[in-house]
């Protein structure tokens, strides 16, 4: 009677869920080394490798739907775990990458019916342990919230988290070079120091965002918000009163941001800190820069047709050979700026401060200049005879007598 008590109770922790998946794990791991060794390396044994890798993962999986009916947490996790490096040790026993792809995608199955929780557990313990990206990429791919998640320094280059919500997200020196955000909520979130190059983050929030240092070099930002909306105006993917509030916590820092190349049209960028960032070549027509700070920017060839700087801070930015065409410039700050050889083609620059600024071969055809300070600016009165409206323009050592009256 004493030894069927003690088999019934050694077959109960057998069949326990999380039991049977590490004994399946480590029976699976010895078989298939074995097969591998014994083969040789060859084709057939890593086909039956890659059925092993089928049946470890089919098995955990299994047990996880069962375990996780009234179990949870680091029991779980623990078991996930011990399959990841059986899975990953496996891996290592071929060259064949058609069975290091069946592995990941059934690990991927897996790892998909995590909840975000245990989604960024799984990826911290990962990233710990120095499994490769791919890895970690399925335990993210398809994710739709990680509010909060702690990420610093992952490495997730290529990964796509398109319409995920990543409020608060730290994503503080992460590799995530070519990643698509595209629509993500990353509102408040902390890419500063990432490398974001060659990432899309059309229609994307970045508002309150820490992107000091980011390198954006070639990203996609079209349509995306930076900062707060001026009144009556809602940024893009906001709704009502949200979208209205002028609040300094919702205005993204990408000073010192390289942003070389980036796309960024009818992108949201009111209150933005951009100072000393690097735009060269940027696409940022249409976009809007209320009272932003682009104070020593690079903007040299940059594109902001349409642009809207009303009353930005633009002292001491290089915009040589940008096109500043139909850009609205009311009451900006352009003191000591560079705009030697820009185009201001119907430009509006009422109020605008432009005390020490280069306009030497700049075009100012149709633009409006009424109330303009051109204190010490570099500019002829060539140029100035083809703007359509100079009333009220200060003078200055470079500027004649005869801008006191309309042109």
């Amino acid at each position: 009677m004493l030894v069927m008590k003690r088999l019934f109770h050694m077959s109960q922790v057998v069949s326990h869920p999380s039991t049977l998946a590490v004994f399946s794990g480590l029976f699976a791991a010895i078989i298939a080394f074995l097969i591998n060794l014994l083969s040789g390396g060859n084709t057939s044994g890593q086909i039956v490798t890659a059925l092993v890798f089928a049946m470890l993962l089919s098995l955990c999986l299994a047990a996880w739907q069962m375990y996780a009916q009234d179990q949870s947490g680091k029991q779980w996790m623990a078991m996930m775990q011990e399959m990841v490096f059986q899975t990953y040790f496996l891996t290592l026993l071929t060259d064949n990458p058609e069975v290091s792809q069946i592995a990941q995608q059934r690990l991927g199955q897996v790892l998909k019916t995590l909840n975000a929780d245990q989604q960024v557990s799984m990826v911290k313990f990962f990233s710990h342990n120095g499994l490769p990206a791919t890895f970690i990429r399925d335990g993210l791919q398809g994710s739709t919230s990680l509010v909060g998640a702690d990420l610093q320094k992952i490495v997730l280059p290529q990964i796509n988290l398109a319409q995920t919500d990543l409020r608060r997200v730290n994503f503080r020196e992460a590799n995530l070079q070519g990643a698509d955000f595209s629509g993500a909520n990353l509102n408040r979130a902390d890419l500063s120091g990432a490398n974001l190059s060659h990432a899309t983050l059309k229609g994307a929030d970045l508002r309150g965002g820490d992107l000091r240092g980011t390198d954006l070099t070639d990203a996609d930002l079209s349509d995306s918000s930076f900062g707060e909306a001026k009144e009556g105006h809602d940024a893009p993917g906001s709704q009502g009163e949200r979208g209205r509030a002028s609040r300094p916590d919702l205005q993204a820092d990408l000073s010192h941001a390289q942003l070389v190349g980036a796309q960024m049209q009818g992108s949201y960028l009111s209150g933005v800190d951009l100072s000393q960032a690097n735009l060269r070549g940027a696409d940022l027509s249409k976009a809007y820069f209320y009272r932003a700070n682009l104070q020593g920017a690079d903007l040299s060839g940059a594109n902001l047709t349409e642009t809207t700087l009303t009353e930005a801070n633009i002292e001491g930015a290089n915009l040589t050979e940008a096109n500043l065409s139909n850009a609205t410039l009311i009451g900006a700050n352009l003191r000591q700026a560079d705009l030697s050889g820009a185009t201001l083609t119907k430009a509006v620059l009422i109020e605008a401060n432009l005390q020490g600024a280069d306009l030497g071969g700049a075009t100012l055809s149709g633009a409006i200049l009424d109330d303009a300070d051109l204190h010490a600016a570099k500019v002829t009165e060539e140029q100035l005879q083809t703007v359509v409206s100079k009333k009220n323009v200060k003078r200055g050592p470079f500027i004649t007598e005869s801008l006191s009256t309309d042109s």
